[in-house]
């Protein structure tokens, strides 16, 4: 019978401090999320420096892009048309992933997708009543690089074993 494995490899302890230098980092600059600077950490910590600097780039981009268009549907519904009926937008948050998802193929970022889907809607659910759409879509972009850069950083550690 296998049992529950004690050891705590490199990787692990890299997440660790990578998380934990995220929320750090927050708690100087006040004005970010460090829910998402933690995620891309997370995400980022990948066995590999060449794989760490892949997932970082890709989820770079796909963070930039989903904010985009977040950002751009928040600023429509703001100034151009707000959609009172909460199930009608939702309806339209859904379809807008369709040239969010034909967007991202164009331009060869398929394997980005799935991240510009969860930031534009985590922009346009959770975050329709904040005062700036602009703002706040800008800080969850630099929340997400503050978290990539960070994994980088701590990835370059040299550890021991890296499970």
């Amino acid at each position: 019978m296998m049992g529950f494995p004690v050891r705590v490899g490199g990787r692990i302890w890299k997440t660790v401090i990578a998380v934990f230098l995220c929320f750090v980092l927050d708690t100087i600059r006040k004005t970010g999320v460090p829910f998402y600077a933690a995620i891309a950490a997370i995400l980022c910590m990948q066995r590999s420096q060449q794989d760490s600097i892949w997932q970082a780039k890709n989820r770079e981009i796909a963070t930039i892009i989903g904010g985009i268009w977040g950002m751009l549907f928040l600023l429509f519904e703001r100034y151009v048309f707000y959609i009172p009926v909460e199930v009608l937008r939702y309806a339209v948050l859904s379809l807008l992933l369709i040239p969010i998802i034909k967007f991202s193929v164009w331009i060869g970022q398929e394997k980005g997708t799935f991240l510009m889907c969860v930031v534009f809607l985590c922009v346009t659910v959770t975050h329709q009543a904040d005062a700036s759409p602009v703002s706040f879509a800008l800080n969850r972009i630099l929340d997400t690089t503050i978290g990539i850069i960070t994994a980088l950083v701590v990835n370059m550690i040299p550890w021991g074993s890296e499970a």
